[in-house]
């Protein structure tokens, strides 16, 4: 969602990829750099032509230009002709394509990371909002808590200011905005709101834009 604007195009991490992509799958047939063996592997791999046009061969599923392809009963590669496949990260994926890109955001968001808990550690203030992210499938989530937890660490650590940085958490959630059990020593630095992203950032907006 957040890429279709601009300012957010370099700062993302989409740890699973972008369900509204495709892109050409004829790197499932190799698995740690090897090709897979077996019968069915073989007759993948001998239809690849050349794998550098497909590397960068990704489009849009919502393109409306893309409808004579995306109506097909196969999605294929604009290249080679090989089936496409969704760009997101599946269990057990072996496709270099997407690891190496998914890699790449993760790095950046490590970065991203480490800096702002250097700034906490100078006094100052973070503040960490979640939208929708529930506790089927926690990831996110934990990562949240781990954010809140080490710059709450940094802050408390910190010997070269008198002034510290204060360190929140805004969990908004419709069902699930409190903070997690086995996290209750967080929950004085989390602020639940139950309600859906889009109604409380409007009511947040509105706020800010009152004072």
């Amino acid at each position: 969602y957040f890429r279709r604007f601009r300012c957010f195009r370099g700062c993302l991490c989409e740890i699973h990829g972008l369900a509204l992509e495709f892109r050409c799958a004829y790197g499932i047939g190799f698995a740690s750099g090897q090709k897979r063996s077996g019968r069915n592997w073989d007759q993948w791999n001998e239809q690849i032509l050349s794998g550098e046009q497909c590397k960068g061969s990704i489009f849009r599923v919502d393109d409306p230009g893309l409808d004579s392809i995306i109506n097909k009963s196969v999605v294929t590669c604009q290249h080679c002709n090989l089936p496409a496949r969704p760009n997101v990260l599946l269990f057990h994926d072996t496709d270099e394509n997407i690891l190496s890109d998914i890699s790449i955001q993760r790095e950046r968001y490590q970065e991203w990371e480490m800096m702002v808990e250097n700034d906490v550690s100078k006094g100052r203030s973070l503040v960490i909002l979640e939208l929708g992210c529930g506790v089927k499938v926690p990831a996110v989530r934990n990562e949240s808590n781990e954010v809140l937890r080490d710059s709450l660490e940094r802050a408390r650590s910190s010997q070269t200011t008198d002034q510290k940085g204060c360190v929140t958490l805004v969990r908004v959630n419709p069902k699930n905005a409190e903070p997690d059990n086995e996290e209750l020593d967080l929950a004085c630095h989390t602020v639940s709101i139950f309600g859906t992203a889009r109604r409380v950032l409007c009511v947040i907006d509105n706020w800010l834009h009152m004072f």
